[in-house]
């Protein structure tokens, strides 16, 4: 298997981190920036008639996006925003099958768009396809796009995500390479267009995923000419050329962001004429405006779901959103006593998961035994049953490790970022561990960036609670970047050779029944190893105003849920 490289991935991870699990703020880490800078489009970048209504769409970001570029964006917030401006190739319909949005259709092997031995897709674009200013797209934008991903000196933090591309690898590693070989690398890869409504893609091998992450955001086209005239203000307000549903009409940092329909929209015209998006960090400061009758859609403060619930004025309006998302514990597996599988056996089998849902959330949540969540190909409620909280069983683990009631277990540590529910998480981990099985645990609380450094850079912590979701509807993504032993982001520093041998032969398995069933065996293997301890399937509750209708949710929504479907939503009178 490919060895995932550091950048991409690290990047990936905090962005994740600063989802603050568990429907806590997705707030950016940046330097400050002026509440009053702001960039404003022309008025050229104005809807027309076609958009139903001038009410606009009111949301909030939870912060500043860091950037919206396409290719170097990574956190929930700023695919939200890019969602509305830019599409891509494919996308995801709302049961998360692929479509097709600029490609005329999704290439298979029937219609003759990947070659039968899976190294070759051609994508055919759609006719009168256009950019935000009427510029025709054609399929060298996307030629340029996918060298700009996989060139070392542009790759973003999904780059990784497209080194099955020929020549990615190479030309990723290529960051210390002369000028010209980086050139001739670049030149190399597998992308072309023959015709400006067709892209080929060459792959190295074959890569069952591949079209999958076509449909990710890091995929989407951007403006070549608009990059080398601006560099990185080519994404501001006025700057700004995308060819999706809105476009960028004003970017006010560390406040809001307006889009307006797209008048050159080559799809089916948005329904309301503007987005507004604001900047809210504080999720109960979210609440306290979707009261007001500022926001038309509003996150529910972590640990308020069950009395939000309950209330007369605003239970009618509560909106469940189940994620692909997971929260398990982590086990470091290359430090003592975690190194020894039965503890780690006993610390997942003694936790009684029931009692957090039902006693600390008041019935709000879904407890988790398998790392794989519901709506994932490979889901299995089954998963991890030997697991299902049972004291006197963890108890006979933990003796047979050496620890008869806990005696002589070294002190450890639980690491976890304080946002969101997660400090309560760790309280009732502690209680549980210390009462049921005598492991006493320090709680260490971190911001977001020390978090990702401690996790991730050198394996400093002895347990950890990890976010996970979905980039993309397949068990992959959930399991070999953190499990297998050559991954960089093998958090836990676990590694079993049956493990790494299902993922290989997974990797390549192009018929979907058996790629899912070679995966669902190494979440198995995994999961008997225990280098995880399961706790939570991911719920994300939201506020909708009764006057917004069509709004339809996924399980791989950003901050905004919906936003998949944005321009299908419209705001009543």
């Amino acid at each position: 298997m490919t060895k995932i490289k550091r950048l991409g991935v690290f990047a990936i991870f905090l962005a994740l981190v600063l989802a603050a699990a568990c429907g806590g703020d997705a707030t950016s880490v940046q330097a400050p920036v002026s509440s009053t800078e702001a960039t404003v489009a022309s008025p050229t970048s104005t809807a027309d008639s076609t958009a139903h209504s001038d009410d606009a769409i009111r949301a909030n970001l939870g912060g500043e996006p860091n950037t919206l570029d396409p290719q170097m964006a990574s956190s929930l917030l700023e695919f939200s925003v890019l969602r509305q401006l830019s599409q891509g190739l494919l996308g995801f319909d709302k049961d998360l099958a692929l479509t097709p949005l600029v490609a005329s259709q999704v290439p298979t092997v029937e219609n003759g768009g990947i070659s039968a031995d899976g190294l070759t897709y051609t994508f055919k674009l759609k006719d009168g396809v256009s950019w935000s200013d009427g510029q025709p797209l054609t399929a060298g934008d996307f030629v340029y796009i996918f060298k700009r991903l996989l060139a070392a000196e542009t790759a973003g933090p999904y780059s990784d995500f497209f080194t099955a591309i020929r020549g990615g690898e190479e030309s990723l590693k290529a960051a210390d390479a002369e000028a010209a070989v980086k050139a001739r690398l670049k030149d190399a890869l597998g992308v072309s267009a023959p015709a400006d409504d067709t892209l080929v893609i060459s792959l190295s091998a074959p890569n069952p995923t591949f079209l999958q992450k076509v449909a990710l955001v890091a995929a989407a086209p951007v403006r070549q000419d608009l990059i080398e005239e601006y560099g990185t203000a080519w994404t501001e307000a006025g700057n700004h050329v995308g060819n999706g549903p809105y476009v960028l009409a004003e970017w006010v940092h560390q406040n809001y962001i307006t889009l307006k329909a797209n008048q050159n929209y080559w799809g089916k015209p948005p329904k309301q004429k503007r987005v507004r998006l604001t900047m809210i960090s504080d999720v109960n400061a979210e609440l306290t405006a979707f009261k007001a009758g500022d926001l038309d859609i509003a996150r529910v403060p972590p640990g308020t779901e069950a009395g939000i619930l309950k209330d007369d004025a605003l239970k009618g309006q509560v909106l469940l959103s189940s994620q692909l998302a997971s929260l398990a514990m982590f086990l470091n597996t290359t430090v003592e006593p975690l190194a020894n599988m039965k503890v780690r056996q006993a610390i997942a089998t003694g936790i009684d998961r029931a009692a957090w849902t039902e006693k600390v959330k008041n019935g709000v949540g879904e407890s988790a035994t398998g790392w794989l969540p519901p709506g994932l190909p490979g889901f299995d409620p089954s998963a991890g049953m030997e697991y299902i909280f049972n004291v006197e069983k963890a108890r006979g683990l933990l003796s047979d490790a050496g620890y008869p009631g806990g005696d002589g277990f070294p002190d450890i540590s639980l690491t976890y970022v304080e946002a969101g529910d997660q400090g309560l998480i760790a309280q009732f981990l502690q209680a549980q561990l210390s009462e049921n099985l005598g492991i006493e645990i320090e709680l260490d609380p971190l911001d977001p960036p020390s978090y990702g450094q401690q996790v991730i850079g050198g394996r400093q912590f002895d347990a950890a609670l990890v976010f996970w979701t979905a980039d993309y509807p397949d068990p992959e993504n959930f399991l070999a970047a953190l499990f297998s032993s050559e991954s960089f982001l093998d958090i836990t520093g676990y590694a079993s050779e049956e493990f790494d041998r299902l993922a290989g032969l997974a990797a390549t398995e192009l018929d979907q029944k058996t790629r899912v069933a070679l995966w669902s065996q190494a979440h198995e293997v995994m999961l008997a190893d225990a280098p995880i301890a399961p706790l939570i399937y991911v719920e994300r509750y939201y506020l909708k105003s009764s006057k917004v209708d069509g709004l339809t949710l996924t399980g791989i929504d950003g901050e905004i849920p919906g936003d998949t479907r944005l321009a299908e939503v419209t705001i009543g009178r």
